[in-house]
This record gives C-alpha cells, structure tokens and sequence, in this order.
C-alpha cells in the first residue's frame, strides 16, 4: 500500500461496522478562490474517513477481503451538503472535525456506506456522502463476488437502504446538442495510488468546466464566479477508469426545469468515463417592492 496514514484518533465498534475518523482542523490549502471550503477538498475529507478505517482499523476485514488479485472500488455515491458548513470557517477560524463511517448495505460483490462530516466544536453534520464500493478483479477488472466468509460474517446488513444510490448508478444519460464542452489533461498529481484519477480530481475537473461554460455564456444562471455558489449535492457515478496523460472532454449543460442543477458527461475518446450533476443554492428571490 503506497498510502501513507498518519498515526490519527480511530474508533471504532467492536464488530467494525462504525468507525470514528478524528482530525485536528483544516488548513490554508483547503480553501478555495471563494474563501470557502473547496468541494474537492470536502471529497478528500470523505476519503481520509474512509482510508484511515480500512488501513488502520482493519474496517470490514479489508485486509483479509482485498489482495494483489482483488481490489475495492468506488461505483459512485450522493453528497449532501448542509448550507451551514459554506458558513463554518466564518464562524470559526478553527475547528476540528470528525468523519464517521457506517455499512448500510452489503450485496453479492458490493458494499454501501454512509459517511458524515462533523464539526467538533458544535456537533453539526457538515455533510453526508452515501457510496456504494464494488469488489473487482484486478486483472479482468470485472465485479467479482465477495469470498463466502466474508458474506456469511455480514449476511445481516443485506436490506433495502442503499436504493438511491441504486437509482444513481442505473441513470440514463443523454448530453444535449450545444453542451459546453471543456478538456482537460490529467497529471500525475490527479491521481491516487491506485494511478487512477482520484475522485477529488473529477469533481475539481467539473467545477472548472463549469466556471469555463459561464465564462463564456453558457449559463443563465449564474451571476459572477461559480465558486461563489453553495452547493448543495454532488451525484457521482463512475463509468471507466483514467489515468495520467489520458486526455479527458467533459460536457456541461444547465438542467431544463431546474437551471441551478448543472449536468456533466466526462469522456476520454468515445468512452464515457464519468456523469456527475451539481446542485447548487438557488438564489434569493428579490423582494417585491410595495406601490404605495
């Protein structure tokens, strides 16, 4: 493993079906040209709550489930962001956090979590990010099905609550004539040590082609820089792997009947490789001006 986990605070249940993730705070490197939080860097958060667990803590067996021949990869998952936490570091030049991660589901090669970003100074759920994970083999790169030990252990947790990340993997796409359409290189500091694009990466990717597509009047909604807009959800879904020096074109389009959803379609050559869509606060109606 070429990861490198920092000796941080872990807790975890004594079947290794919840596990407490706890950091010191955020850093100057976390913001982005808005003064905000970046979204990039909130999908880091979510991944360092996820890493620490299955490297240190052993998180559902990982060790024992994963090897040289079989790997655990993300399908895709929904963010959630409270509009509290765009407002968090206005509120507190410093504050620790926490990330929690929980298995809601487990299915034939598959696992779903949940997984919550909370300051620790007021215990407010910052964020939320339901994923679903996927056992593949390394060499065919095909979903294989989870050794029957590791079934039996988890039998339990098979249920029903990993629908809407079912609902989001299985959405059809159709990119529309005129899309924006924005390229990007991707760099050997995009990916993970997998050499796959790192997730944090595609959603910068996004925002960028977003910022570009206003930039040059493709958004109505927008009124000045993107970044200056809350978020409110990310849905994610992964349709191939990228790597460094894999030459990527991503479409971005405003939703019809809610134009502060914006639609994108990532492909390298002909192969679609990522869809993912934006929901971003609506803006503030301007008050009505009473006619005396």
């Amino acid at each position: 493993m070429a990861t490198h986990v920092k000796e941080y605070d872990l807790v975890l249940d004594s079947q290794k079906l919840q596990a407490e993730s706890h950091f010191p705070g955020i850093s100057y490197d976390d913001f982005d040209r808005g003064g905000r939080i970046s979204p990039w860097k909130i999908c880091r958060m979510f991944e360092a709550g996820r890493a620490i667990p299955f490297i240190l803590g052993d998180f559902l067996d990982r060790s024992r489930l994963t090897s040289d021949k079989a790997g655990l990869f993300v399908l895709g998952g929904e963010y959630y962001f409270d509009s509290c936490l765009w407002d968090a570091t206005r509120k507190y030049n410093f504050f620790p956090y926490k990330v929690t991660l929980e298995v809601i589901n487990v299915g034939q090669s598959s696992l779903t979590f949940r997984q919550v970003l909370i300051n620790k100074l007021d215990n407010k759920e910052l964020a939320t990010f339901y994923m679903k994970m996927v056992l593949v083999d390394l060499h065919t790169k095909r979903p294989i099905a989870r050794p029957q030990w590791h079934q039996e252990k988890f039998r339990h947790l098979q249920g029903s609550q990993d629908d809407r990340v079912k609902v989001l993997l299985n959405a059809k796409l159709a990119v529309p004539e005129g899309a924006f359409q924005a390229e990007t290189l991707v760099v050997p500091s995009d990916t993970d040590f997998n050499g796959h694009t790192n997730q944090a990466s595609y959603v910068r990717f996004c925002l960028d082609a977003a910022e570009a597509a206003n930039k040059a009047g493709f958004l109505q909604y927008v009124d000045g820089d993107i970044c200056r807009y809350p978020i409110l959800k990310i849905s994610i879904s992964y349709k191939g792997e990228t790597t460094s020096g894999d030459r990527l074109f991503t479409s971005v389009w405003q939703d019809d009947l809610s134009p502060q959803v914006l639609n994108f379609a990532t492909y390298r050559a002909e192969k679609l490789v990522l869809v993912v869509s934006i929901t971003f606060k609506p803006k503030p109606k301007p008050r009505s001006v009473a006619k005396l």
